[in-house]
């Protein structure tokens, strides 16, 4: 199969989501070995269940903050002026996960690649050539997001109520009806935002109200 031919091919598997987040990316696993990513049965649940307003509470080790960052990046590349936020327990924390959005865009095709080049490309922000972008920070205030990621919510709030309670006036605010806004701990302690969030949600379930 010559360049042309594999291109072809590559171009009309492109515009299938569920082929690019099995197919597309790669990761790094916890021996530090590059792998193919291929979601998991729990992240296949997720991808089921996405809603605008998603909670999770991790009690081990599923790979959703990784599932969350692919899915970031590939928003953005796929769907064009898309901006995307990183909130987690440190500014470090969160550009460890956009260092993790970076090695799977620096390995994809060629192609790709070419097609989508950052054009800004640093510690705490990656801006793609059609205009999207992923940005780290410690809040999001001012601006609009069409998706947030915050992690580690729940230690954030037992331990810095305050910048939990900025996340929520700042952050949740940039956010709009209709974008989406992911918020993914391991639970500590039955008090603080995220503990009312979690709550929130179960009874919802209970409740098996229309979202």
């Amino acid at each position: 199969m010559d360049e042309a031919e594999a291109y072809r091919i590559l171009k009309a598997k492109l515009g299938n989501r569920e082929w690019r987040l099995d197919n597309l990316y790669w990761i790094q696993d916890e021996k530090g070995h590059e792998v193919k990513f291929v979601r998991n049965e729990a992240q296949r649940a997720y991808w089921r269940d996405l809603w605008y307003r998603n909670v999770i509470v991790k009690g081990r080790q599923l790979g959703f903050s990784t599932f969350i960052a692919l899915l970031d990046l590939d928003g953005c590349l796929f769907d064009s002026n898309t901006s995307a936020g990183l909130i987690d327990l440190t500014l470090p924390d969160g550009t460890k996960k956009l260092d993790k959005i970076r090695f799977a865009y620096e390995r994809l095709p060629r192609a790709v690649k070419d097609a989508l080049p950052l054009v800004k490309n640093n510690g705490r922000e990656m801006r793609f050539s059609n205009g999207s972008s992923i940005t780290a920070g410690l809040s999001h205030r001012g601006g609009t997001l069409q998706v947030l990621h915050v992690s580690e919510m729940g230690e954030i709030a037992a331990d810095r109520p305050e910048r939990a309670a900025e996340i929520i006036t700042g952050g949740f605010g940039a956010v709009h009806s209709g974008s989406m806004i992911h918020v993914e701990s391991t639970a500590k302690g039955r008090a603080g935002y995220f503990y009312k969030m979690v709550e929130a949600a179960q009874a919802l379930q209970k409740e098996k109200r229309p979202l």
